[in-house]
């Protein structure tokens, strides 16, 4: 079925000598308190959902926190979560996986599967990391398949134990090339604000097991962070009836329209929607904009990691 909105400016992604620094994609993320080894059915079925989803043979490289760079994915590559999930395996202190598609192994992903985990003692940080699962699809889908996209973000609620997370337009840019992409994405994010800009490992530090990181079409709450924000009936309260809050096992999907936007802040606003959830779970997003890692920015670069963050803020 498909959705008729705005075209995507091709402007919007980053490539040289065919290499694609920065790729548009539609992403789904989710972060959770949960280790991975006391829910691997969890971790396995939205492998699998998104495997089942994406045309066959999409995949083409994949990497672990332990190598330097992407390696052309084999059969075994796909075995791999299963493996490390079994009783008898080998405890691990991180579980990193990251499968993407790409002509070249440096290309940013339109399709990806990405799972970011601490394990037991894994962490030096004073407060609590979060583990992350982060897939990507290509951007038209997004234009043209909304529908099927919010049942797959259903679907992967129904038994995935989230916290928080998002879904809609975002940016995926490719760590051999981190500076230009980091730059590239932030100027068009801060242009285009419906646009969220993919930052595994940094995302987990910032959201942490108390925050947030923002807004999309789809934004994900737990139960309890729905009553850290006062609770669904305030909630119902605060935000239009373009806004649809759609029931969830463990929580509540705040869908803001009927399909993904871009934005421009050089045309009409209209990210309204966005901005009315913005100002409801703000409190969740300055958590983590207060102790967000800094991307390779020009000038303060800090300072313009936090209003990325805030970037749906009337301020």
């Amino acid at each position: 079925m498909k959705s008729n909105g705005p075209s995507i400016p091709e402007s919007l992604e980053l490539s040289e000598e065919d290499v694609r620094w920065v790729s548009l994609t539609f992403g789904v993320t989710l972060y959770t308190d949960a280790l991975f080894s006391e829910v691997p059915e969890a971790m396995l079925r939205s492998f699998n959902l998104f495997l089942n989803t994406i045309p066959p043979d999409s995949l083409r490289f994949y990497s672990t926190e332990t190598m330097r760079k992407h390696k052309p994915i084999t059969k075994r590559t796909f075995g791999m979560l299963e493996a490390w999930s079994r009783p008898d395996a080998p405890a691990r202190k991180d579980i990193d996986l990251e499968l993407k598609d790409g002509n070249a192994y440096q290309d940013a992903p339109k399709f990806k599967f990405h799972v970011c985990a601490g394990e037991k003692g894994s962490t030096k940080y004073k407060h609590k990391l979060s583990n992350v699962v982060s897939m990507a699809f290509p951007a038209e889908w997004g234009m043209e398949r909304a529908d099927d996209l919010l049942k797959y973000v259903e679907n992967l609620c129904s038994f995935f134990p989230f916290q928080s997370g998002h879904a809609g337009f975002s940016f995926e840019y490719s760590r051999y090339a981190a500076k230009e992409g980091q730059q590239h994405a932030w100027n068009e994010s801060m242009r285009h604000r419906g646009i969220d800009i993919s930052g595994v490992p940094k995302d987990t530090f910032a959201v942490g097991q108390d925050g947030a990181k923002g807004v999309g079409w789809l934004t994900i709450l737990s139960e309890q962070y729905v009553e850290q924000i006062g609770g669904l009936a305030n909630l119902q309260r605060s935000l239009s009836k373009d806004i649809e809050l759609i029931d969830v096992p463990s929580g509540t999907i705040i869908k803001a329209g009927p399909m993904p936007l871009i934005g421009d802040v050089n045309e009409p606003d209209d990210l309204s929607l966005y901005r009315e959830v913005y100002r409801v779970i703000e409190p969740l997003v300055e958590t983590a904009a207060g102790r967000c890692k800094a991307w390779t920015l020009g000038g303060t670069p800090l300072e313009k990691t936090k209003t990325w963050y805030r970037r749906l803020s009337d301020a």
